[in-house]
Formats: structure tokens, sequence, C-alpha cells
């Protein structure tokens, strides 16, 4: 799989908002943002760069959380 351009991370939280509360289209947004719509997918669906879903706490029992997709 080919790495796609470097994309800043406020960029990538712009493009999940937008499709996540505006409902922009995938291909409204890579016209918008000049990416292909296969990137804007891969960013929407968490593919591609990813979010840190992990949380870590500390404390007397120590506990940490993660979970993966798509890997």
């Amino acid at each position: 799989m080919a790495k796609p351009k470097f994309i800043d991370t406020e960029v990538i939280r712009e493009i999940r908002s937008m499709y996540g509360s505006n409902g922009c289209t995938q291909q409204q947004l890579a016209k918008s943002f000049g990416l292909s719509q296969s990137t804007i997918c891969k960013i929407v669906n968490n593919y591609i760069h990813k979010t840190n879903t992990n949380i870590t706490m500390s404390g007397e029992a120590q506990v940490k959380v993660g979970y993966n997709h798509g890997d």
C-alpha cells in the first residue's frame, strides 16, 4: 500500500469532523482538500493517520485499556 503524502493533524481532525457532523461526502472532502477519495476513506475509517485510542490509568491497580481497529 502506498503511503499518502504528509497531512497535518489539524487537517485530519477537520476532515473527520466535517465527515461526521456536516454530512459531507468523501468525494466532496477529497475535492476540498486536494486528496483522493480513497485517502479520505482511509482517514475517516481510521486506517491511516490513526488516532491514539490507548488510555492509561494509574493508581494502586494500574490498568491499560486499548482498542485497535483495522490492524
